[in-house]
């Protein structure tokens, strides 16, 4: 209990020590940015904690963390003097706004550390990975941290969250084993916060009097971006009980463990699947795709709740919140531009950046905040600043500025941005290695239109009717007609949907051509991919190897041009401001999901599994943040339909809600063990020997001096007995997992090169040859616990007395120093 309201207090003085800078920097948003001061504080804390530790200018360490905090607080006091402003005296007078904010957040972040309580290993999926690069960062004594899992090297990945929640963890003096927990439970509400403050100023934007209207908008934003789940609980409920007995249906559906026929038990006892005790992770695997013969490809589609509900801090995670900043941000952004009056011809920098710095966010944050989102999720970065630059352009457009002046305009804003948001994390680019290898065209797999509508129907069947009510009330206003926009709607489905379709089974058949004339070698025989190709164009029956299967059809980008080309033609109409960035919002969701119908990213894993990943967890964020918005404006205009939207509405919020009230028990185990933040604690039942050891090596090894334990060659990852000790300790050993050493390095020569020492280090009772490559490795501490006892001889085990002195011994585990 102590160490969450510890936990509470320090985020809660970060967003007191923020706001000066923060009333400042949302100066065009009714709000101020109220709900992002904990975000925007802890960011720019983080960043000068990050560059003072890779200078050397500031120690990695609570003094450094304290001096970067007061001079955010410094910053921010100084701009706002400077601007003749008193964010304090804005407070005083908005103490409700201040209240409902902070009991949302205290709210999320209580009732998310009691159920990380009731499940708080750091354990199984990628959990001991994040733990590692935590451990690493804490242990740092500069930056970039070294690399726990590859001895010598520094991280190659995205590492700002974890050196945020290092920044979090030396402030607050709780161990990591705590502080993991802890993290998961603040960013999740930190998200909810953030979420709900962009609904706030949607809403306020538009009706600046409605508070009560805002309240509500920004709790529905709150609950749709990181509470809500998508349709396949209601789903699994109904196939394991029984309640849709058709065995065509689930078969028809084809989501992975729902397409076989339903089990007849009855309510309760059909809940939960007790043959599936992971049953809350089925929602994150609804869209599948196949290979070319006809194989289950796995394709991950996850969404915010389940990301919390796993307890995974992966970057996807942790940069939620600073997403939605950066759409805060975007919406200041596209309020400036509209005010803006344009670049003055003897002086169009100064001019441009002097209206920004009185008028709107100043600059210079710009490439903090957008670039940041590059060292905290690299997919992240192009897609927010390219919302922030739109929204400047929608700005501008809507302010009657000639096309060429508002391109000059975004073209100067997106240089900055981009030199200076690289320029401003330079160190981190310096020893970032992408596995990404440029575009690859998707012939075969599209997404079916059922399994997108398990994905996002709740988002889909909100907009359009958010949008509709939109364009019936500009009808009735005498701004457009009806039957024009539905015509333009139709329109844009078959000219951007359909036809693209037609157009890239028409390419592969072009390149199928060519690469028969050519003899050229492929990977992928472009023949086996001719039947899934004309499943592109209907939603038909797909024949491979006598095998019935499931076309896609064109229906999905139809679907999503559709939406987009409605959107955009609201834009010219929109007459109340904030009603002018949904459509943003809307048109930039549709186009990261068009996106990978047609191409995806090549990388490690050779499919788009990972792209479906990353682009729908945005649209996810940003189609999310449009429903609040267009469940609010449906409500406003349909006054005479209220008892109906009010039924309509709560069925909707129900039904989403029935992901988290379902699986949040079945993840605690029904809350039935005594709840701790102990990340570490379930090593006490399985493994006691080996925590013995690890809080050993807390306790007495200073710095990092590298750890030898059992390797994760041949490609081993997701083992969380491997690499144990370097996970949490944060000490470099020599390898850790390899397969996710060969995603981060894009290549396995060094895991190759290391692996022949690896064997001879584990396997081979040769003394001297041991030597020579402890030696080489700078091996201080070699760890022999229930792991490598299990996996190695013990005739070979036993040189390591020969050879180092031991200094831990509990029960089976050992820990042996290097002799000097």
């Amino acid at each position: 209990m102590f160490s969450a309201i510890l936990w509470w207090l320090l985020l809660t003085l970060i967003a007191l020590a923020a706001w000066p800078l923060t009333f400042v920097v949302f100066r065009p948003l009714p709000d101020r940015g109220l709900a992002f001061a904990r975000p925007l504080g802890l960011l720019g804390m983080g960043f000068l904690w990050w560059w003072g530790g890779s200078l050397g200018l500031l120690p990695p360490s609570v003094g450094g963390a304290l001096t970067a905090g007061g001079l955010i607080l410094a910053l921010g006091l100084w701009l706002a003097e400077r601007a003749g402003e008193s964010p304090w005296g804005w407070l005083r007078v908005r103490l409700g706004q201040v209240l409902f904010y902070e009991l949302l957040f205290a709210l999320a972040f209580a009732g998310w550390t009691l159920f990380r309580a009731y499940n708080p290993e750091i354990t199984y999926t990628e959990k001991p990975m994040e733990l590692a690069f935590l451990n690493a960062a804490v242990r740092a004594d500069r930056f970039p941290p070294h690399d726990p899992w590859l001895s010598g090297f520094a991280i190659s990945y995205y590492y700002f969250g974890y050196v945020l929640l290092g920044f979090l963890t030396e402030l607050s003096g709780l161990p990591t084993r705590i502080t993991f927990n802890l993290g998961v439970s603040s960013w999740f509400a930190l998200t909810l916060l953030a979420a709900a403050g962009v609904g706030w100023n949607l809403r306020s934007l538009s009706y600046p009097e409605d508070h009560r209207g805002a309240r509500i908008v920004a709790l529905l934003a709150a609950f749709w971006v990181g509470l809500a789940g998508n349709g396949e609980a209601i789903l699994d409920l109904a196939h394991s009980c029984g309640w849709i007995r058709d065995p065509g249906f689930w078969a028809w559906l084809d989501i992975p463990e729902l397409n076989t026929p339903p089990p007849a038990r009855p309510w309760p006892a059909c809940w939960p699947p007790l043959e599936r005790p992971w049953v809350w992770w089925r929602a994150s695997r609804v869209v599948r795709d196949y290979t070319p013969e006809g194989e289950h490809q796995e394709v991950i589609d996850e969404f915010p709740q389940f990301s919390f509900l796993l307890g995974d801090l992966h970057p996807h995670v942790l940069a939620l919140p600073f997403d939605l900043m950066a759409v805060a941000l975007a919406l200041a952004l596209l309020r400036a531009g509209e005010r803006f009056p344009g670049l003055q011809p003897d002086r169009p920098v100064k001019s441009l950046l002097g209206f920004l710095e009185t008028h709107g966010p100043p600059f210079w944050i710009l490439p903090v905040a957008f670039g940041g989102l590059a060292f905290l999720n690299t997919w992240d970065f192009p897609i927010y600043t390219g919302l922030g630059l739109a929204a400047w352009g929608l700005g501008a457009w809507r302010a009657g500025r000639s096309p060429s002046a508002w391109l000059r305009e975004i073209a100067g804003l997106g240089i900055g941005i981009l030199v200076l948001g690289w320029a401003l994390y330079f160190p981190f680019y310096l020893g970032f290695r992408s596995q990404a290898g440029g575009l690859l065209p998707n012939f075969h797999n599209g997404t079916r239109l059922p399994q997108f509508m398990v994905m996002f129907g709740f988002q889909v069947v909100g907009i359009v009717a958010g949008l509709l009510t939109q364009a019936w009330r500009m009808a009735r206003e005498a701004q457009g007609s009806l039957r024009r926009w539905a015509a333009g709607v139709l329109s844009g489905a078959l000219g951007l949907g359909g036809i693209p379709v037609a157009l890239w089974v028409g390419l592969y058949f072009g390149l199928r051509e060519i690469v028969a004339r050519q003899n050229l070698p492929l990977p992928v025989s472009l023949g086996a991919l001719e039947p899934w190709v004309w499943g592109r164009l209907w939603d038909g029956t797909v024949m491979v190897d006598g095998r019935a299967l499931p076309g896609s059809g064109p229906w999905v980008p139809m679907l999503l041009a559709g939406m987009a080309i409605g959107a955009a033609q609201l834009w010219r109409r929109a007459n109340r401001e904030g009603e002018d960035f949904i459509p943003l919002l809307i048109v930039f969701g549709a186009a990261l999901a068009w996106a990978v119908e047609f191409v995806y990213i090549r990388d490690f894993f050779g499919t788009r599994m990972n792209t479906v990943f990353k682009l729908y967890y945005q649209v996810w964020v940003l189609w999310s943040l449009a429903l609040a918005w267009a469940m609010g404006a449906v409500w406003e205009q349909g006054v005479r339909a209220r008892p109906a939207l009010a039924i309509g509405f709560a069925g909707m919020i129900a039904l989403a809600a029935l992901y988290p009230i379902l699986m949040i028990p079945v993840k605690a185990e029904f809350f039935s063990r005594p709840p701790t933040l102990d990340g570490y604690a379930h090593l006490a039942r399985s493994a006691p020997d080996d925590l013995a050891a690890i809080e050993w090596l807390n306790a007495h090894v200073l710095g990092a001096p590298v750890i030898l334990e059992a390797p994760g060659w041949e490609g081993i990852s997701f083992q969380p007995e491997i690499g144990r000790f370097a996970a949490h300790t944060g000490l470099p050993t020599v390898l850790g997992w390899g397969g996710h050493e060969h995603q981060w390095r894009g290549s396995y020569a060094e895991i190759a090169r290391r692996e022949p020492d690896l064997r001879i280090l584990w396997q081979s009772p040769d003394l001297e040859e041991t030597r020579a490559l402890l030696e080489k490795y700078r091996v201080v501490y070699v760890i022999v616990g229930q792991t490598e006892r299990r996996l190695f001889s013990p005739s070979v085990l036993r040189k390591f007395e020969l050879l180092m002195d031991p200094v831990f011994r509990h029960g089976e585990t050992v820990i042996y120093r290097r002799r000097e």
